[in-house]
């Protein structure tokens, strides 16, 4: 079966006859480039700004296992000065530390109304990548990538965490008019977005973040006021644009708020695994059987397992990901090192070696029993003795931009 017959199949509600892998195609997928200082010195485009996941050619994806290809915009990653420090297009100012970029300086902070109506738009990168063909080969699932942060992540980048939440409570007004002026931004940015594409993508991705590991950031509430109805109108204006699939990235302890993520439509969602009250089970209950789940299954982790020889660690993610079915495979967010990403290649041609039978195997069995152990153990064997995937750094394919205002 083809990748895209696959991902048909998987939309549709049937079972596909092969596992699917997104790997290396968006913020929730690629890596990192300071941890990949060698890829990233050959590739040179990032797709986020503040996280600079590498906007990897489709030919390196496939490489990578990953039956999908990144389309979307890019830009240079952002040059830091002496103090590690850069600013994006909104005006935020980062400090990149330890791997991850830390808002130091919101430009709204202490701005009233006016000021909030009066924030220019940011001005968007005036490149899109678009997928590199691959001739001769099963084409890929195209993977529009988010073209900013969404409409809580921008809020808090330029008001400040804490200051907007307080605003939520004690100043609506200010609070409502960050909240329209994100909608209007972020839906702008993927209005440029598609729009540039030349060929419509297959999914297009959004993300922002609505909790802790232990709670979420605002009232169950406080998202139905504010949030939910804005994330409505966001997403039936990217669908008037695009018939693609929309997958929702949100990470955090986010189970009271499932049937409301559920109920907005996006076809896929993809879930943080370890935060408190995610456990497949009861998501998968939450969120009911045909929404598909994207990434929940850690795929470095399982990486890692294989490549140590953990033998309980690869049963209990593997039935972890066979129970949570329909399913993608994908790393649970942006990979850290060049190391996590050899991890998660490893596991992705351990995914697509798994048989339909072994899956429903591995999902009727505890992850101890001793024949699908067994299975699992010759499979490890069989992906092992496969050759490392070598990278070629291939620059992406790139496209103009004609109308970069949001």
């Amino acid at each position: 079966m083809s990748r895209r017959a696959a991902w048909a199949s998987l939309l549709a509600g049937t079972s596909p006859a092969r596992g699917l892998v997104d790997l290396g195609t968006s913020t929730v997928s690629s890596v990192r480039a300071p941890g990949a200082p060698a890829l990233s010195g050959a590739v040179r485009w990032v797709g986020h700004r503040s996280l600079q996941t590498l906007a990897l050619s489709a030919g390196d994806c496939r490489r990578l296992g990953s039956d999908f290809a990144r389309a979307g915009l890019v830009e240079p990653p952002p040059e830091l000065d002496d103090a590690d420090t850069f600013t994006d297009a909104l005006g935020i100012r980062y400090v990149w530390a330890e791997g991850e970029p830390g808002p130091m300086d919101h430009p709204l902070a202490d701005a009233d109304l006016g000021g909030v109506a009066h924030h220019p738009r940011p001005r968007l990168p005036g490149t899109v990548q678009i997928p590199d063909p691959l001739p001769g080969q099963d084409p890929p699932v195209v993977v529009a990538d988010a073209p900013v942060p969404g409409l809580l992540e921008m809020c808090f980048g330029l008001r400040g965490n804490w200051q907007f939440l307080a605003d939520l409570t004690d100043n609506w007004r200010i609070a409502n008019a960050l909240l329209d002026w994100s909608l209007e931004t972020v839906a702008g940015a993927y209005e440029t977005m598609l729009r540039a594409l030349p060929e419509p993508p297959d999914l297009v991705l959004y993300g922002d973040d609505y909790g802790y590991q232990e709670s979420m950031f605002l009232s169950e509430q406080d998202f139905r006021t504010f949030v939910r109805p804005r994330l409505r109108t966001l997403f039936s204006r990217i669908r008037r644009l695009t018939p693609a699939a929309l997958c929702f990235h949100c990470c955090g302890a986010v189970a009271p708020i499932l049937g409301d993520l559920t109920d907005l439509g996006p076809e896929l969602l993809n879930l943080q695994y370890d935060a408190k009250g995610m456990l497949v089970d009861d998501v998968r209950s939450a969120v009911g059987r045909r929404t598909i789940l994207h990434g929940f299954t850690d795929l470095v982790a399982l990486g890692h397992a294989l490549l140590d020889g953990a033998e309980w660690s690869i049963g209990v993610l593997t039935r972890e990901l066979a129970v949570s079915a329909p399913a993608i495979a994908a790393p649970v967010d942006s990979i850290g090192t060049a190391a996590d990403l050899a991890a998660a290649s490893r596991a992705a041609a351990f995914v697509h070696t798994l048989w339909p039978e072994d899956w429903a195997r591995v999902r009727a069995a505890p992850p101890d029993e001793p024949a699908v152990a067994r299975m699992l153990a010759a499979v490890r064997d069989d992906v092992l003795r496969l050759p490392e995937a070598e990278l070629t750094g291939a620059l992406p394919r790139l496209h103009a931009v004609s109308d970069r205002s949001t």
